[in-house]
């Protein structure tokens, strides 16, 4: 029944949007947290919101890694989404990673929630015991991604993935040590350049990389830094295309992840 009722809110949704006639410029972003996990440990992804304003309908999927994350479960639905909590919710390809959401507001007048607050979120449970980190996705897949306002006009979304690390078993011993190494970039996100300061509070033979998700290289060194702050300045000509990708710094005592947005 829970299904059922997922599914002809989708086909009503995906009609409903089809019938306004104008897409605008992003007007809504949605968040995925970054989380650090324990193997075996039960832990709660947060899918946030900006820019969510007399929203009428709204729908899109979101996915992980089903061979390193159990699901659980969806939580803390924001109270405007009250009418029957878990009909906006398709479960049929949860075995895969994926999870639909759809919400329609039948009574047309539109809602509003607070910039970043918890749209939903999604409770795992770490599967694997080594260290690796892992993406929360956005897509259309299984439920299209669609958003539209009160004043009849469908929205792109730009949607930033969440990074979850598990940090299991690994040949590097004492792993997070901000004792040793610190990572800060600021913009971030950032359309034109960054800069990212990596602050070694000791010296250290490292190695500095940066990939995307698929896990290409697009920019590595290696050196003998000594004690202090060195200065990263990278622009989007090393980016082939907005999106998510991971700064790595590591030596034989530390590996450090951070996360950069291009957008």
């Amino acid at each position: 029944m829970i299904y059922f009722t997922y599914a002809v809110r989708t086909t009503l949704a995906v009609a409903f949007l089809l019938y306004f006639p104008s897409i605008t410029e992003a007007q809504v972003s949605i968040y995925a947290n970054d989380l650090t996990v324990q193997p075996e440990e039960t832990f709660s992804v947060d899918v946030t919101a900006q820019g969510f304003q007399n929203i009428l309908a709204c729908q899109f999927s979101v996915s992980w890694n089903s061979i390193a994350f159990e699901f659980k479960g969806a939580e803390n639905l924001h109270p405007v989404f009250e009418d029957y909590p878990l009909d906006h919710f398709g479960f049929a390809q949860i075995s895969q990673g994926k999870l639909g959401f759809s919400w329609i507001d039948f009574s047309l007048a539109g809602v509003s929630i607070q910039e970043d607050d918890i749209l939903f979120s999604v409770r795992l449970k770490t599967l694997k015991d080594e260290s690796a980190a892992y993406t929360f996705s956005f897509g259309g897949d299984p439920t299209a991604i669609e958003v539209a306002d009160t004043a009849e006009t469908v929205l792109d979304v730009e949607f930033f993935e969440g990074i979850i690390t598990v940090d299991g078993i690994s040949n590097i011993r004492n792993k997070n040590r901000p004792d040793l190494v610190q990572v800060n970039s600021s913009p971030n996100p950032f359309k034109e350049q960054t800069q990212v300061d990596i602050n070694f509070l000791r010296p250290a033979s490292a190695h500095i990389t940066i990939h995307n998700l698929l896990g290409a290289m697009l920019y590595e060194e290696s050196a003998d830094f000594q004690s202090g702050l060195y200065t990263l300045k990278l622009s989007k000509d090393i980016f082939p295309q907005a999106g998510t990708y991971l700064l790595k710094v590591q030596s034989e005592d530390f590996l450090v992840t951070h996360k950069l947005i291009v957008i």
